[in-house]
């Protein structure tokens, strides 16, 4: 055998081992590539899975949010329409009670028939509303009886008077009538305003939308 022959084998050998080593080496160098990749997609898809829920219950949140807010100005808007009618007939009380007109007295009259902590008291159909109602409301809302009583008992002196200008005192009642329509209307609009605080307090809806 010559050296060359030699020198063929030898450098064959040397082939086959580098293969047959390499192998191995080749498989266990991509497995352990393979598993840092499948880990790498796991640690993405917890972190896109843990956002995904961060998100919905961020939205679930604001969901409910939204709803309470849109409960609680329908409730509110409830309010403002019964006080609006409270002003107008404070307002159809005092101005019919002191016109020289027959049927705006006749009108008056027939109002302050009614019993006066019904005039200022919530009807039925704003029940469900007056959960929403804050208690600094509803103790306002309340503060209206005695001066609404007070107010009612001098229109009537003012009906009784109306016969006859020359009756002493019938300008007495009517001034006297006058401040206390002056006062409802100031407790209606402290009742307005300590409404619209209370609307304020939860925070503006399209901030938390943004």
């Amino acid at each position: 055998m010559t050296d060359h022959s030699v020198s063929l084998i030898a450098n064959l050998l040397t082939v086959f081992c580098a293969l047959a080593i390499g192998t191995p080496i080749g498989y266990v160098v991509a497995a352990r590539g393979t598993v840092h990749h499948i880990e790498l997609m796991n640690r993405h898809f917890e972190h896109s899975r843990q956002l995904f829920e961060s998100q919905q219950k961020q939205q679930r949140e604001m969901d409910r949010h939204l709803r309470s807010r849109d409960d609680l100005k329908s409730s509110y808007e409830v309010l403002g329409v019964w006080l609006h009618q409270v002003g107008q007939t404070v307002d159809e009380i005092y101005f019919g009670a002191a016109s020289d007109k027959e049927p705006m007295r006749e009108k008056a009259a027939v109002l302050v028939s009614a019993r006066p902590w019904e005039v200022v008291s919530p009807p039925a159909g704003a029940a469900a509303a007056e959960f929403y109602w804050s208690p600094a409301v509803l103790r306002k809302i309340r503060e209206l009886q005695m001066p609404y009583a007070r107010f009612i008992a001098r229109i009537r002196q003012m009906l009784e008077q109306a016969e006859s200008e020359s009756t002493p005192g019938s300008r007495d009642f009517e001034e006297a009538g006058w401040r206390h329509w002056g006062e409802l209307h100031s407790l209606i609009a402290g009742i307005k305003t300590q409404a619209r605080e209370d609307m304020l307090a939860c925070g503006p809806v399209l901030d938390e939308r943004a």
